[in-house]
Order: structure tokens, then C-alpha cells, then sequence
């Protein structure tokens, strides 16, 4: 099971991820050319969009070498805090309100998903104080805390599309981290042991 789920998290990552600066500077990499655009179908006169496009691991002739030196040689460096302050206007509007929008829809979801509000702080690995500062608006939650949020909780596509809105978070496919986070909620893999494979794969520190 773990190994089709690597396999499959593979071809993903393959087809998705796009730092083309750490792929093209692989021993393995191949340049684009002339004649792999013509035999992929796309017209020359597409452009800077079709290199890009043919310059993902997916289209390289020795993709396997190139996916498996990329895991050798990368580095987690995308270390960030569970949450910042919010600006001053919002700290301030925070003193006068039990919940922001931002807090409301976290609570909605925690209890759509069956989990208990107070138990979240120990589960997310930040103190209880912060998580109702988050949930008043003072703090806000970084990336980081919105994925393991969402993989502790196993939301749908669609929720945490939601959630990201809500504090201005997107997927960075130039991210290894952000790749194989959105593989998992995409495809609904929130088994803890299968996660922490999904992340030993990609050499990043686990975050669950």
C-alpha cells in the first residue's frame, strides 16, 4: 500500500511541481529543445509556456534518475512559525469580539470534521492561548498550521480551499512541501503513518 502511494504521489509531484531552477540544475535534466516541443504536439510559436510545461520532471526522458536525484539532493528549508500577528487594526478589533470571521470558520470546521475545539491546541502543537488568539483574530495562522488543520481534520478539497482564502494561503508548486500537501488532500490520504511516509519520501521535516 505504501509503495503504490509513493508511486502515485510521484507521478504527481512529476506533473506539478515547477522550480525550474532546482529541476534544470539536475545532473540528470535535459534542455529542451525544438524537436521535443514538435514531438510533444505543442507549436513552437507557444512559447515560454510550453518550455516551462516540457521542462517538468514529467516530460524528461530520465525522469525516474531525475525525481530520484531531486529527493537526494533537496533540502527542507521552508521552516516557517504557526502563526503571526495580526495587523493593528485587527488586534484591536480582536479585543472587542470573541470571534473573527477567520475564528468562525475554524470552529465551524473543527466541528464539522468531529473534533473537540479545546482538545485542537495539543493536537496542533501550539499553546491554548494561541489558538484562541487565532480564533479572536489576533494571531494569524500560517500555512504551516492551515495544512496540519487540514490533515489532522481530513477536509475536503472544497474546505480547505475555503480556508485558504480566508487568510490569503495558496499552493507554492514551486514548494516540494506545498506539492505533496496538496497530493494528500487532494486525493484524501490522512492516515498518520501514510503522511509521515508521504513527507520521508520527500526528505521534509514531518509536521503532524
Amino acid at each position: 500500500m505504501s509503495e503504490d502511494l509513493i508511486s502515485d504521489l510521484d507521478a504527481f509531484f512529476s506533473k506539478n511541481y515547477c522550480n525550474f531552477d532546482f529541476i534544470t540544475a539536475l545532473p540528470s535534466y535535459e534542455p529542451v529543445t525544438v524537436a521535443m516541443l514538435l514531438r510533444s504536439g505543442n507549436r513552437v510559436t507557444e512559447g515560454q509556456q510550453s518550455v516551462n510545461e516540457r521542462r517538468k520532471i514529467c516530460y524528461q526522458p530520465q525522469k525516474e534518475a531525475l525525481l530520484a536525484e531531486l529527493k537526494e539532493r533537496y533540502v527542507d528549508s521552508s521552516f516557517t512559525y504557526n502563526f503571526s500577528v495580526a495587523s493593528l487594526r485587527e488586534r484591536m478589533a480582536s479585543l472587542f469580539r470573541v470571534r473573527s470571521k477567520g475564528g468562525a470558520l475554524l470552529l465551524a470546521l473543527v466541528e464539522r470534521y468531529g473534533e473537540t475545539p479545546s482538545a485542537m491546541p495539543e493536537k496542533l502543537g501550539i499553546a491554548p492561548y494561541v489558538w484562541k488568539k487565532i480564533l479572536r483574530g489576533y494571531f494569524v495562522p500560517e500555512k504551516v498550521l492551515l495544512f496540519k488543520l487540514c490533515l489532522l481534520l481530513g477536509v475536503s478539497r472544497e474546505d480547505s480551499h475555503t480556508l485558504f482564502k480566508m487568510y490569503g494561503a495558496y499552493y507554492d508548486f514551486e514548494d516540494v512541501r506545498d506539492v505533496v500537501v496538496r497530493y494528500l488532500i487532494e486525493y484524501r490520504v490522512f492516515n498518520r503513518e501514510m503522511i509521515e511516509k508521504a513527507f520521508a519520501a520527500y526528505n521534509l521535516r514531518q509536521i503532524l
